[in-house]
């Protein structure tokens, strides 16, 4: 490394000894990275959350996914001058296959989505970092027509902007499920239903800076959506649609990533089908995203990304490959460049976690 390395955490998912999350290190001149070793071993932690100003680390432990038990997320402590985090403690998500979190502006509490238990969760995060128990949402109801739609399958956990809502897109019911918050969890209110198209397999939910926008990334019909949202009733209306994929483009469909740079004029979202990463910019005006770029993610199955706290490098874990890829960014055009730099083996990577903020 030429320069101060910055430190991120890598979330896979192994499910075996000498597997979990690993910590490796970035040259922000170079975009050379340094695998420094296995940081925690826990059964697919296939998201983090890295909390900067506090050292500390979220996980999910994504299993469950069948019903067969609860989901977990861990809190870890981190030092980036030593390789293994220090775990704080961890709580049962009450729910299989908990496969994404958040956390709400104060840092005092964590949501995640539970994909094969059907419902959202809430944890209290304590001063130091431990969690409290979870609590549940309303469950979610209804299928969808393509074979992996068969029940309700959240995917995502997004906050509104004042806090008051947690927007859960919904893989299995081809819905955004919204959430009512009271100020110690879920609000005693019927979940209300958003409907996309049937079989687009809503995935991951991001809302632009100003709070007005939501975007919307659905992994079975690849496709970006444009919401207008409305937080005075918790509601949401379509505005448009954007497709990945070029009308003619062989196999299926399949999208995973969804990143927002920084100054939120930039959308990233990733092709599985391509093994490709799309770069959309945001029009300030109208909110709707226009293609860019789309450039070889540099491996296979392009799953997880994340962008550092500089936002001149973008990440992506190759879950196919194996490996992690860095790519320079242009933090005025958006654009993304491949280096020659080697990328990190680590096995079936999913997300990335940048611990320098």
């Amino acid at each position: 490394m030429t320069s101060q390395a910055v430190h991120f955490y890598i979330g896979t998912q192994g499910d075996g000894p000498g597997q979990g999350i690993f910590h490796a290190s970035l040259d922000p001149e170079t975009g050379a990275m340094q695998l420094l070793g296995l940081a925690a071993q826990v059964r697919r932690p296939t998201w983090l959350e890295a909390v900067p100003a506090r050292g500390l680390v979220f996980a999910v432990s994504e299993i469950g996914n069948k019903g067969e038990c609860a989901g977990e997320v861990f809190s870890f402590a981190y030092d980036s001058a030593k390789v293994p985090l220090t775990q704080i403690g961890h709580q049962s998500a009450h729910g299989g296959g908990t496969t994404h979190l958040c956390i709400d502006s104060t840092g005092e509490a964590l949501f995640t989505a539970n994909f094969g238990g059907g419902q959202a969760t809430r944890m209290a995060i304590a001063a130091d970092g431990k969690l409290g128990p979870g609590t549940l949402s309303a469950p979610h109801a209804g299928s969808g027509p393509h074979p992996r739609q068969n029940r309700p399958h959240p995917h995502g956990v997004t906050l509104s902007p004042d806090g008051m809502f947690l927007l859960v897109p919904d893989m299995g019911n081809d819905c955004i499920c919204i959430h009512a918050l009271s100020p110690n969890g879920f609000a005693d209110a019927p979940v209300t239903e958003h409907s996309l198209p049937a079989g687009s397999g809503p995935r991951l939910t991001l809302f632009d800076k100003g709070g007005r926008w939501l975007y919307l990334l659905s992994e079975l019909s690849a496709e970006i959506f444009v919401l207008e949202w409305n937080g005075t009733t918790g509601t949401l209306r379509d505005l448009a649609r954007v497709a990945l994929d070029q009308p003619d483009a062989e196999g299926g469909a399949s999208a995973a990533a969804f990143v927002m740079s920084g100054d939120g004029r930039y959308l990233y979202a990733s092709n599985r089908r391509s093994n490709t990463v799309c770069v959309f910019k945001i029009d300030e005006q109208t909110g709707l995203p226009s293609l860019v770029q789309s450039i070889a993610c540099g491996g296979e199955r392009p799953w997880g990304a994340a962008i550092s706290a500089d936002q001149r490098w973008l990440l992506v874990a190759n879950q196919a490959s194996d490996t992690v890829n860095a790519f320079r960014r242009s933090p005025e055009s958006g654009i993304l460049e491949s280096v020659c730099a080697a990328p990190i083996h680590v096995p079936a990577p999913t997300h990335i976690a940048f611990a320098d903020g």
